[in-house]
């Protein structure tokens, strides 16, 4: 029997594969941006060598991606208008003109700049690029599930070489490039929303969404400590002394982080997506940690560089798991995206802090904040292991239960209802026993890796099950699933 059948629940999706690649290209110049300002001397200023000043700045930028985060999350609805994608694009142009304006006076004067102008700078820088990152998650709404996470992982990695090119460039090529990798960045943005292919995801307003998804305390709480581990990692790798073998080095475990999120969402996706991604990184971070807690020279920068791939990985599964519960249950995508983004950013921003106050005070040395690191990750894996670290507020402990592929909703207020429709539409598309069951679980948003263990079969059988039933429905995703168990 033929099947078109992806590694997840849907059948055949019809995706544009150019239009994703597009998306992917556009994407990843913003996160060439963002890894260059977050891993390296920012604006290429060469002339400041300073441990604890380029940690200090980075505090700043961090300080200012979080808070656009925090504004465009509590003006979600007024960001979703014409107006406000206008403030957003006009914030990642912001970032062209800062990065500019910062590098030509250092480089006329051939000084360092003055510290008030640099804070000015690097907070602003943080602004346009949370803009950024929010205006292309909008778009990549638009996109079926399959093809959203294709584009996001995509762009990561394609993210990873933007970087390399942007710090082995020599000046003025190097910061030529970051000031107009944002500019094209939006063209292609520019582009693909006046493709015709492009349809918006439908406007939740924010009132309805806060009312059917919200983040968990435990899970903001949680995912603010692990920004602290990745913070107090990636700040470490500043007094490792640039040259091309860390930047290469650092281009491979950014490359690899995307590529580990990628393989999880495929093989394990509704474990990731129910927060599982928390446990799945807790061997990682010990392995290492205990290395930094001892190690010097490449073991240690090894480490560092090991810390910098879970963060990516943690990035990319955080802005999956906002768009797969924002599409699940029919929430804001932008509020849930922005309140994730911001509790990472106030992660890192606190780990660059400790270890900036740490580091300058002489308190500790990098080998003991590592251990102290190391004491946190533990803590983390006790409290996440006998906790329940719902994604969602008011769930159970096992979290939101979404779909393989990220798409389908719980069931609604009134179960005997619900229930009712779905034996409905069973009945009508002439569905057997073990296709009714297997249709019954799809309309409440369970996945593949569900299905098999609730009904003891193999995935194989499911997808087998899930294509029969989408051929006899004549439906050809998730959401058409869930239209036709509401009468829409």
């Amino acid at each position: 029997m033929e099947k078109s059948m992806s590694a997840g629940v849907e059948p055949g999706q019809g995706l544009n594969w150019p239009l994703l690649f597009t998306a992917a290209c556009g994407f990843a110049l913003y996160w060439g941006c963002f890894f260059t300002m977050l891993m390296r001397n920012s604006f290429m200023d060469g002339g400041v060598e300073l441990l604890w000043y380029h940690l200090f700045l980075r505090v700043v930028f961090l300080g200012g991606s979080g808070l656009a985060c925090v504004i465009i999350a509590r003006r979600a609805d007024w960001m979703a208008s014409e107006r406000g994608a206008r403030v957003q694009k006009a914030g990642a142009w912001m970032f062209s003109v800062v990065a500019a304006s910062a590098s030509l006076a250092f480089h006329s004067i051939g000084a360092a700049l003055p510290l008030a102008f640099d804070l000015v700078a690097w907070g602003l820088a943080g602004m346009g690029l949370a803009c950024l990152l929010m205006l292309w998650v909008e778009l990549l709404a638009a996109f079926p599930a399959p093809g959203r996470t294709a584009a996001l992982l995509g762009a990561m990695a394609l993210g990873a070489p933007a970087y390399l090119v942007m710090n082995l460039l020599p000046f003025p090529f190097n910061i030529g490039l970051l000031c107009v990798s944002p500019v094209l960045s939006l063209g292609m943005l520019r582009v693909l929303e006046a493709d015709p292919a492009t349809v918006p995801a439908a406007f939740v307003p924010l009132a309805e969404s806060r009312g059917r998804a919200r983040w968990g305390a435990s899970f903001k709480g949680t995912a603010v400590a692990y920004g602290v581990v990745f913070g107090l990692g990636i700040g470490s790798t500043t007094r490792i002394a640039a040259s091309e073998p860390l930047f290469t080095g650092i281009a491979c475990l950014l490359a690899l982080g995307a590529g580990a999120a990628w393989w999880g969402l495929r093989r394990l996706p509704d474990r990731i997506r129910q927060g599982g991604s928390f446990r799945l990184m807790f061997p990682v971070l010990i392995i290492a940690l205990i290395p930094m807690s001892f190690l010097q020279g490449l073991p240690a920068v090894a480490c560092n560089l090991l810390l910098l791939g879970c963060y990516v990985f943690f990035e990319a599964v955080g802005i999956d798991l906002a768009l797969t519960l924002a599409e699940a249950r029919r929430a804001s995508r932008v509020h849930l995206a922005a309140s994730a983004q911001a509790c990472l950013y106030l992660g890192l921003a606190l780990g660059h802090v400790i270890g900036l106050a740490a580091t300058s005070s002489g308190a500790m040395d990098y080998a003991t904040l590592s251990a102290a690191a190391l004491a946190l990750v533990v803590v983390l894996a006790v409290f996440v292991t006998f906790a329940a670290v719902a994604p969602l507020a008011g769930e159970g402990p096992r979290g939101a239960s979404v779909g393989a592929q990220g798409e389908g909703g719980g069931a609604e207020p009134g179960e005997g209802g619900f229930q009712a429709r779905c034996e409905a539409v069973a009945r009508g598309a002439g569905l057997s026993a073990r296709e009714t069951e297997v249709f019954m679980l799809l309309a409440r948003g369970r996945g593949v890796e569900h299905i098999q263990n609730k009904l003891c079969i193999s995935s194989h059988t499911v997808k087998t099950h899930v294509y029969n039933i989408y051929r006899k429905m004549g439906i050809g995703s998730r959401e058409e699933l869930l239209d036709a168990v509401e009468g829409d």
